[in-house]
């Protein structure tokens, strides 16, 4: 038969690569809520997106949204979004006095 493999074997091959790995992944999953809190948060892929308002200062308060997409969890979302202060944008130079984070959902994709 020698060293090369036809078509049919390779795919073969791959197939069963390829089924292992999920197999893997669906048991690492599995068994993620069986882990101590750290371990298990480590192999959480899940990603979340958010958006929260910042209440501005000035003559004229107002209030502005900011939203950011990829964060670990929504402690993670929610200083970012702290940071983020799109009032001091503003011209009358309001500064933010309070925040608010609006929601905090998971993305799709691994994990769902």
């Amino acid at each position: 038969m020698g060293l090369k493999m036809n078509a049919v074997q390779r795919h073969a091959r791959e197939r069963r690569s390829t089924m292992a790995g999920r197999a893997l992944l669906i048991g690492l999953l599995a068994l993620t809520p069986l882990l101590p809190g750290r371990v298990a948060a480590q192999l959480d892929l899940r990603t979340y997106s958010a958006s929260g308002t910042h209440q501005c200062s000035g003559e004229k308060a107002a209030s502005c949204v900011v939203t950011g997409s990829r964060y670990r969890d929504c402690i993670d979302a929610t200083s970012a979004l702290r940071v983020q202060d799109c009032c001091a944008t503003r011209r009358d130079g309001s500064r933010s006095t309070g925040f608010t984070i609006n929601y905090c959902i998971p993305e799709g994709g691994l994990g769902r």
